[in-house]
This record gives C-alpha cells, structure tokens and sequence, in this order.
C-alpha cells in the first residue's frame, strides 16, 4: 500500500511540467501556423522558465 501511495504520488506530481510543456507547445504550433497563413515575418520566440 506505501508503495502504491508513493508512486501515485511520483506520479501526479511529475506530470506537471509535462502538461506546461505540453501547453506551451501547442501554443507556439498555434502562433507559428498562423503567420504561416498570414504571411507574417519571422519572430524568435524565446521560451523560458514558467511563471507561476
């Protein structure tokens, strides 16, 4: 039973940047598809740590 408890635990909690990865991902795919569409200049995107 601990043990089922600490890696449900590992789990859940590593999961977290994932989905903030996950996210910031589909956020640039989004904005890079669009001035692809839009014939909008090239831009650098600089992605940093998160801010919570």
């Amino acid at each position: 039973m601990k043990f089922l408890l600490i890696g449900l635990a590992a789990l859940t909690l590593s999961s977290c940047n994932t989905l903030i990865g996950m996210g910031r991902d589909t956020a640039h795919g989004y904005r890079w598809t669009k001035d692809k569409i839009q014939g909008a200049s090239q831009k650098q995107d600089s992605y940093g740590a998160p801010v919570y």
